[in-house]
């Protein structure tokens, strides 16, 4: 069902209590840009303040279109169905173009490395750092797998958000992408699940490694009946493979150690410096919070010192911090009087889901798809993935969108 353009103006797109947000939090930003600009001025640590409110505006934006896209292309469950087999789509055409050749180059083989450096120089962003591409490509000369993104934690978080809530939700609900039903054993669900975990591990980043532990917590715990049972024998199996081959196989033990225990390295030590005064600015600043034009100034000031002491942060972060974690991120720029009423909004919609839908499988299906994709969500925010892209915020817009026609359709019914 296609909506027109008149009814686009009839439906009510918008809440009130939306919109009041919306204004409020731009006032802030304005009144927080001025105050900024008159302790600070504007100078290299940031943009001036004419392009940090024009750079706070494209993220409103990008949350409208994103919102009015779902809006009107999402009317029905064969909407819904369709929107659901396309992100499994294109994820299967991802991997076989892309992923699956960087994989092979990032093992060490060279079969598919002049397809690699091309999809590497036509498309993908690049950082302004020339050693990262000294083979041609980012996967090439580092031998980790980036996707379609900058960089192996953007692809990590990427695949979290977007794609595997989806197969997790699959594999406990029985539902086979291909054939589009329920009670089947989804062989494809699988594959993909076993995929997504070995480029997580070949994206050799904090944000993978997180992302597999997070998806081993919701097999074993989430799960039902045998599939449960099989995924809880394949954890014991696995972590205890694991252990053993850290304390046994040397490669095995720099890799956790470089990627997760023992993470060193000046990068490192920016990264935790940028959080620690991320939240610090926070605690500083806790209602509103700083704004998002000046938030470099504030972590440069509340950053350790011990964790500024490397080469990159004076040729870089002291010029420019970037923000690396994205809840620190958001909690320092706008505060918690912004925050809290988006986990309200959360709680919400969980709520809808529970009460105000009818439950037949698509809902839960749909419902669990919501709750992995809240987890994954919550807990990689505490780094960085690039959360206000279009894909991260159409991975979460969608369902809002989901419990707003569903709930549409049972008031129609019961009137």
């Amino acid at each position: 069902m296609t909506l027109q353009p008149k009814e686009l103006f009839q439906e009510k797109i918008f809440q009130g209590k939306i919109v009041l947000y919306f204004v409020l939090l731009t006032v802030s930003e304005i009144i927080l840009l001025i105050w900024n600009y008159s302790k600070f001025g504007s100078d290299s640590q940031d943009f001036n303040i004419l392009g940090s409110f024009f750079g706070f505006l494209s993220t409103i934006l990008s949350l409208l279109i994103v919102y009015l896209l779902l809006f009107c292309s999402i009317r029905s469950d064969a909407d819904m169905y369709r929107y659901i087999r396309g992100t499994i789509l294109t994820l299967a055409v991802m991997g076989i173009l892309v992923l699956v050749p960087q994989l092979i180059v990032a093992t060490g083989k060279n079969w598919t490395l002049s397809w690699v450096n091309y999809i590497d120089q036509s498309i993908l962003p690049r950082w302004g750092i020339v050693g990262d591409y000294v083979k041609g490509s980012y996967a090439a000369t580092m031998h980790r797998a980036n996707g379609l993104e900058i960089e192996p934690a953007f692809l990590a978080g990427q695949l979290a958000v977007v794609f595997l809530p989806w197969v997790l939700s699959a594999v406990k609900h029985g539902y086979s992408f291909i054939k589009n039903k329920f009670g089947q054993f989804p062989t494809e669900a699988y594959v993909l699940l076993f995929f997504i975990a070995a480029v997580f591990a070949l994206a050799k980043t904090t944000t993978g490694l997180v992302a597999i532990g997070l998806t081993g917590l919701v097999l074993v715990w989430d799960m039902r009946g045998g599939t449960q049972k099989f995924f809880i024998t394949m954890a014991i199996l696995g972590l205890a493979a694991i252990t053993l081959a850290y304390f046994t196989i040397n490669s095995i033990h720099g890799f956790l150690d470089g990627y997760l225990f023992a993470k060193g390295g000046q990068s490192a030590s920016n990264r935790t410096g940028g959080t620690i005064g991320l939240f610090l600015t926070f605690l500083h600043y806790p209602l509103f919070g700083v704004g998002n034009g000046y938030v470099s100034h504030y972590i440069v000031q509340f950053a350790p010192r011990n964790t500024k002491l490397n080469v990159e942060y004076l040729w870089g972060f002291s010029h420019h911090y970037a923000v690396l974690s994205d809840w620190g991120g958001f909690l320092a720029q706008y505060g918690l009087l912004f925050f809290l009423p988006i986990i309200r909004k959360v709680r919400e919609l969980f709520y809808d889901f529970r009460t105000k839908m009818p439950q037949d499988n698509l809902t839960i299906f749909v419902k669990d798809a919501a709750k992995y994709t809240m987890i994954m969500y919550g807990v990689l925010a505490l780094f960085d993935f690039n959360w206000f892209s279009y894909y991260s915020l159409i991975s979460i817009f969608v369902f809002v969108r989901f419990v707003q026609y569903r709930m549409k359709e049972t008031q129609v019914l019961k009137s």
